[in-house]
């Protein structure tokens, strides 16, 4: 990983509101008021603490530049939720959040990751991690004037 680049698992309410304010440019979401963190943070603690899956948070320098969750359960790992800040993609941090999620999960006994890419962003990063493509996932839109 690029040495500017740092990951970190998510324990802290500060480190949620991180995380958000990656997710709501990306994702185009409204932020988290005060209860909507209060609820994340909740979220986050519980799972962690069940080891049932965590949240990392990538930084360039000081500032939260990209994140992502999984999910384990039965030596399976459903990541998810990953993003990047578009001004900030191409330095390492995505490849930083899957690697740390991949390295902690096999810790924790997942010996199978399961993912979904977008084709313009993640699914080239994924595919030089090892990951194979095994289908694809269409979208349909219904003219009911049609």
């Amino acid at each position: 990983m690029p040495a500017d680049v740092t990951v970190e698992v998510v324990r802290t309410l500060e480190q949620v509101r991180a995380v958000d304010t990656v997710n709501v440019p990306v994702w185009q979401q409204r932020p988290l008021d005060a209860e909507g963190l209060q609820a994340e943070f909740a979220e986050v603690t519980a799972a962690l603490e069940a080891r049932e899956g965590f949240r990392v948070l990538a930084r360039i320098g000081d500032r939260a530049v990209s994140t992502g969750g999984c999910t384990i359960d039965d030596g399976f790992v459903r990541l998810w939720g990953a993003s990047t800040l578009a001004t900030d993609r191409g330095r390492g941090a995505y490849r930083a959040v899957l690697a740390e999620r991949l390295r902690r999960s096999a810790t924790w006994g997942a010996k199978t990751a399961l993912v979904k890419g977008r084709i313009s962003t993640s699914a080239p990063i994924l595919a030089r991690a090892g990951f194979t493509h095994y289908g694809d996932e269409r979208a349909y839109r219904l003219n009911p004037a049609a």
